[in-house]
């Protein structure tokens, strides 16, 4: 079953019943993979996302139809190891912890086995060395192969930092951030496309920022759709957003904008002759982990597009280290290596005054 241009995000599921009329209108529109989490919409270890994900797949009319693929992760869903944490995924560090681990999701959604498997949160190369080590991350997930068959990584990192880990000859997929503020990662997808490996672009709508234009939320998804070996990771809530997102897919053929084209007009939107950050990402790798392009991303469409609530979304995001703008030293790194020759720091500044305004 090849995996269908729009895949289930598992991650923003309202309740029980919600989430399985929201699986099975997406299956039903032809929307063959899932994407969940043991964190996700967790309230206990019944009412959670891979609970819910496995009741509405066990269905004998859905469950031939779609591939479910769920993570854990040897850190703490930041740019550290954790602390083993099973009920979240995080902290997994051992064959035992693994072992554990894995087992518990296929209790949650009552299944014998899962169709992918993801080395989830991995954004340095501290997490991605320990998921490696022997006895560890990587050994528990082999005393289980035959209850998996794809793997796949998950990452919020940088394409320098990226590439290696996929370089490594072990992933099919990649799951990374991606969308038409935030495409400081278009060389680690042409390096997947170049390489077999299927990418999965989470954050399509950058954590819900974009739809709140509805013009820019249908360019950002149609950007996503003209991509080449790229589905689109959508975290839906309802079957009305499954019937939009299929009015997309079934329109494309007369949607006339390329790729280039829509990024064009995204950016004339923003209506600035300021010099702008446009995330092409060469600025990387940051000393602090800072993914500036993804960051900037949020100034411009709080500066530039008058987009206030992605304020709201920045500082809602601090939790990922990557947008953490305040974490910058200004050792002028980034700066040297911007290939538009822009003073990279001095944007950081203006983007930290507008963004962090407020903040105690």
């Amino acid at each position: 079953m090849e995996m269908s241009k729009i895949i289930i995000g598992a991650m923003r599921f309202i309740d029980r019943e919600s989430a399985r009329a929201t699986i099975h209108a997406g299956i039903d529109a032809g929307f063959n993979y899932i994407d969940t989490s043991p964190c996700y919409c967790r309230q206990d270890e019944t009412e959670n996302s891979e609970a819910w994900v496995g009741e509405a797949i066990r269905d004998p009319n859905y469950r031939d139809r779609v591939k479910v693929s769920t993570k854990c992760t040897p850190g703490n869903g930041g740019m550290e190891l954790g602390e083993f944490m099973p009920e979240g995924g995080f902290g997994i560090r051992s064959v035992e912890q693994f072992d554990q681990m894995f087992n518990q999701s296929l209790t949650r959604m009552g299944l014998d086995r899962v169709d992918y498997y993801h080395l989830w949160t991995t954004h340095t190369d501290e997490q991605f060395t320990e998921a490696f080590k022997p006895g560890g991350w990587y050994d528990g997930l082999m005393e289980h192969s035959d209850q998996w068959d794809h793997l796949g990584i998950t990452t919020h990192t940088d394409s320098d930092t990226l590439i290696p880990f996929l370089e490594s000859g072990k992933f099919e997929t990649v799951t990374m951030p991606l969308n038409v503020i935030n495409t400081a990662r278009l060389r680690a997808v042409d390096y997947c496309r170049d390489n077999g490996i299927k990418v999965i672009a989470m954050n399509p709508l950058a954590g819900g920022l974009l739809a709140k234009n509805d013009e820019i939320k249908e360019l950002a998804l149609r950007w996503l759709m003209r991509l080449d070996n790229v589905h689109v990771l959508i975290g839906f809530t309802s079957p009305e957003e499954i019937a939009y997102a299929k009015w997309i897919e079934d329109t494309m053929d007369d949607f006339d904008l390329t790729g280039p084209q829509i990024l064009k007009k995204v950016d004339a939107m923003m209506d600035t002759e300021e010099a702008r950050c446009t995330g092409c990402g060469y600025c990387n790798p940051c000393p602090q982990g800072i993914v500036v392009g993804s960051a900037l991303g949020y100034y411009n469409a709080y500066h530039y597009m008058h987009m206030d609530d992605a304020k709201d979304a920045f500082l809602g995001k601090q939790w990922e280290d990557d947008l953490r703008l305040d974490l910058c030293e200004f050792c002028g790194e980034c700066e040297t290596r911007c290939p538009n020759k822009l003073p990279v720091r001095d944007i950081i500044r203006r983007a930290q005054e507008a963004l962090y305004e407020g903040q105690e």
